[in-house]
C-alpha cells in the first residue's frame, strides 16, 4: 500500500514537471513572435495628428499674454536665402530619425505657396485643411502643415503659416508627412537701404511719431492685409517688428510701375484670383510683402511704444483705430469736425489719427490755405494706371494748387525718387476723407501729456505748420547735402 502511494506521488511530480516545461516553451515562442513583429504594427488608434492633442488656450494677438502668431520658437530675423536648396541628391539633404515609431525628416525647402491658391474652395473656411507646395530637392512636393495650438476662442494660431513667405528658403521639419517646424535660412544678399528719415524705437514724442511714420514711405507697397497675420485676425510678425521689414523692401524692388494689388487696370471684370496679391480667399497669403492702411498705422504705433519685437500689436480694423486709441487713455476722440479755412483756426493737428469707414490716415497738420497734409497707405494709381501705391504723403484740398499738394509733391519727388517715378502724388477732397459714419469713425488727437502710456511734445510740434514740420524732420538730410 505504501509502495503504491509513493509511486502515485512520483507520477504526480513528473506530470507537474512536464506541464512546466511546456509552459516555458510556449512563453519563449510568444516572445520570439513579438520580437519579429514589424515596428509599424501598433494600433492605428495610437497615432495622433501633430498638434491635435491637448490644445492650449493661447490668446489672440494683442492680448495680455503677449503671444503673437508665430512667436513660438522665434526665428533670428535672418534674411531669406538666395541659394537653391535643390542642388545635389535629395537623400543627401534629408536627415531622418525614428523615435517611438514616428518618422522625422529635416530638409531644406523653398516655400511655393498654398496649393490651388485662388480657387473658390481654398478660402478662410477651409484653411485648416490646406495643402502647401514646397520645392525639395528640385522637385515640387505637396505637404500639410501643423496648424498649431488652439486659443481661447477655439481657433488655431498657425505659427508656421505666419512665418512662411513665397520664394523664401527654409529648413523644415516633417513628421509623418506634416510640416511641424520651419526656420528661415540666412541670405547672403543684403538689402542695403537707409530711409531718409529715421525714428527712435520707444521714444514717445510727437516728433518721433511723425518721423517713424516716414520710414516705410517710398519703399513699401500696398498689400491688402499687409501687416496683419496670415489668418487675418490681428497683428502680423512684421507689424510687431522694430524697424522697416526687409521683406517690404525686397517686394518693392521686385515690382515695377505695373504692379497691381488687386485687378489689372482696377477693372473688376479682369479679376484673376490665382495670380492676384489680393486675399480673395479671406486669408493673407502675402501678409509679409507690404502694408495696408491699418497695418501701416499699427506698425508706426508699435515702433514708438516699444523697444523690442514680438510684443502685443496695434493692428485692427482701420475704422476702429481712432476711437480705440482714445479708449486707451492716449487722447480725445470726436466725430465733430469742420473744414478748416486756414492753419490758425484748424482742429486738424499734427499727429491726429483719422478713421473713416474702411480707411485710416495720419495728419501732419493744416497749411496756411486750409489744405491738410497727410500720411497714409493707400492703393493709389501708378503712372500706367495700375492700382498699387502704399505709404505716402498726400493732400486734402480743393485742387493741385493747394499748399498741401505742393508740399507732398516736392518731398516725394526729392526724397523718394524711385517711388515718385512710379506714383504721382494724390489729392483727396475734404468730404470723402473726413466723413464720420457709424459709431467708430472719427478723429483722434493725442493729449500730449505723456500719461497713460501716451506721447508728449517737447519739440512743440503741435502748433507748427506742415511746412515747418517737414523742414525740421528732413533738416538732417538737407544739412548733409550742403
Amino acid at each position: 500500500m505504501k509502495r503504491k502511494i509513493r509511486h502515485s506521488i512520483k507520477t504526480f511530480f513528473i506530470l507537474i514537471s512536464v506541464i512546466l516545461l511546456i509552459a516555458v516553451g510556449c512563453s519563449k515562442q510568444e516572445k520570439q513572435a513579438a520580437d519579429d513583429m514589424p515596428s509599424g504594427a501598433e494600433s492605428a488608434a495610437d497615432v495622433t495628428h501633430p498638434g491635435a492633442e491637448n490644445p492650449t488656450n493661447n490668446t489672440q494677438p494683442g492680448t495680455a499674454d503677449n503671444t503673437q502668431p508665430g512667436a513660438e520658437n522665434p526665428t533670428d530675423n535672418t534674411q531669406p536665402g538666395t541659394e537653391n536648396p535643390s542642388k545635389g541628391n535629395t537623400a543627401n539633404n534629408i536627415s531622418s530619425e525614428t523615435e517611438n515609431h514616428d518618422t522625422k525628416e529635416i530638409t531644406d525647402a523653398i516655400y511655393l505657396g498654398v496649393q490651388n491658391y485662388g480657387a473658390e474652395d481654398v478660402n478662410k473656411n477651409t484653411k485648416n485643411n490646406f495643402s502647401y507646395r514646397f520645392q525639395i530637392g528640385g522637385k515640387e512636393t505637396i505637404l500639410k502643415i501643423d496648424n498649431g495650438s488652439m486659443n481661447s476662442k477655439g481657433k488655431y494660431t498657425y505659427p508656421i503659416q505666419n512665418r512662411l513667405k513665397e520664394g523664401y528658403s527654409y529648413e523644415i521639419q516633417i513628421e509623418n508627412g506634416i510640416v511641424t517646424a520651419a526656420e528661415e535660412k540666412k541670405s547672403t544678399a543684403a538689402v542695403n537701404y537707409q530711409p531718409p528719415v529715421k525714428g527712435t524705437p520707444g521714444l514717445r514724442t510727437l516728433k518721433n511719431f511723425l518721423s517713424t511714420a516716414f520710414m516705410p514711405v517710398g519703399t513699401t507697397l500696398y498689400i491688402y492685409g499687409g501687416g496683419w497675420d496670415w489668418q487675418d485676425e490681428g497683428s502680423g510678425i512684421q507689424a510687431n517688428t522694430m524697424g522697416i521689414s526687409d521683406d517690404w523692401i525686397r517686394f518693392f524692388r521686385s515690382q515695377n510701375v505695373n504692379y497691381t494689388y488687386r485687378d489689372r487696370n482696377g477693372d473688376k471684370s479682369l479679376k484673376d484670383p490665382a495670380n492676384s496679391y489680393y486675399p480673395y480667399g479671406g486669408y493673407n497669403e502675402y501678409y509679409y510683402a507690404g502694408l495696408d492702411c491699418s497695418g501701416y498705422v499699427g506698425w508706426t504705433i508699435y515702433n514708438i511704444m516699444n523697444t523690442k519685437s514680438g510684443l502685443n500689436g496695434y493692428v485692427m480694423s482701420s475704422t476702429r483705430m481712432a476711437r480705440t486709441f482714445s479708449e486707451n487713455g492716449w487722447g480725445e476722440w470726436t466725430q465733430k469736425t469742420e473744414k478748416p479755412a486756414n492753419h490758425e483756426n484748424s482742429a486738424f493737428l499734427p499727429g491726429d489719427i483719422f478713421s473713416i469707414s474702411g480707411h485710416v490716415w495720419i495728419c501732419l497738420g493744416t497749411c496756411e490755405d486750409g489744405s491738410i497734409l497727410i500720411l497714409h497707405s493707400t492703393p493709389s494709381m501708378s503712372r500706367t494706371g495700375q492700382p498699387g501705391g502704399g505709404p505716402q504723403l498726400s493732400a486734402i484740398g480743393k485742387d493741385e494748387s493747394c499748399e498741401a499738394y505742393r508740399l507732398a509733391d516736392h518731398y516725394m519727388s526729392e526724397y523718394f525718387p524711385d517711388w515718385y517715378a512710379r506714383y504721382p502724388v494724390i489729392r483727396k477732397d475734404y468730404p470723402s476723407y473726413t466723413a464720420c459714419s457709424g459709431e467708430y469713425a472719427g478723429k483722434f488727437s493725442w493729449s500730449l501729456s505723456g500719461k497713460n502710456g501716451g506721447i508728449s511734445d517737447p519739440d512743440n510740434y503741435r502748433y507748427m505748420t506742415p511746412k515747418e514740420i517737414l523742414e525740421d524732420i528732413f533738416a538732417t538730410i538737407q544739412s548733409q547735402g550742403n
